[in-house]
């Protein structure tokens, strides 16, 4: 259960009043408004912010990203580092600590030493999932719904 609940506004039902305007005289004037048809609730809101902003692909129509998935179902995936010699990483944590120097052929680039980079370290993050996989971690963030963040709170481990 959130520690924190959003207040909304909720006007109070007024009788007209000389001075004062009535409820039923503003649902007159705004038949069509979708607050006084109904239309519109907390729990449709709470639907459509779920939709529009937490679930699904966005696409920027090519502006800036093109399409980004709110899911994170494009998250690296540690077992698919491909590591050894010729320049690529020595794990899927650091790089490959061998320095190529002048005129070094990167095809011939020797593997890290044995062990090397093999254990993440909790430098670079700490707390609940710091040491995760991200594939594994986004999975989770993806399932996500409004209400499951409270102040004050963290995520289960």
């Amino acid at each position: 259960m959130p520690s924190h609940k959003q207040g909304t506004v909720n006007p109070v039902v007024t009788e007209s009043q000389l001075g004062k305007h009535g409820t039923s005289r503003m649902v007159k004037c705004f038949a069509s408004s979708p607050i006084h048809a109904g239309d519109m609730t907390a729990e449709s809101i709470k639907n459509q912010f779920q939709e529009l902003v937490l679930d699904g692909v966005v696409n920027d129509a090519g502006h800036t990203f093109g399409e980004f998935s709110r899911d994170y179902s494009d998250a690296p995936d540690y077992g698919d580092v491909e590591t050894g010699g010729g320049g690529l990483p020595a794990s899927p944590w650091v790089p490959n600590p061998v320095s190529p120097g002048e005129g070094f052929d990167y095809t011939k680039q020797g593997e890290a030493p044995d062990g090397y980079g093999q254990t993440p370290s909790d430098t670079w993050g700490v707390g609940v999932g710091s040491q995760e996989n991200p594939k594994t971690s986004s999975e989770s963030i993806s399932n996500h719904t409004l209400g499951d963040y409270g102040l004050g709170k963290h995520s289960p481990s």
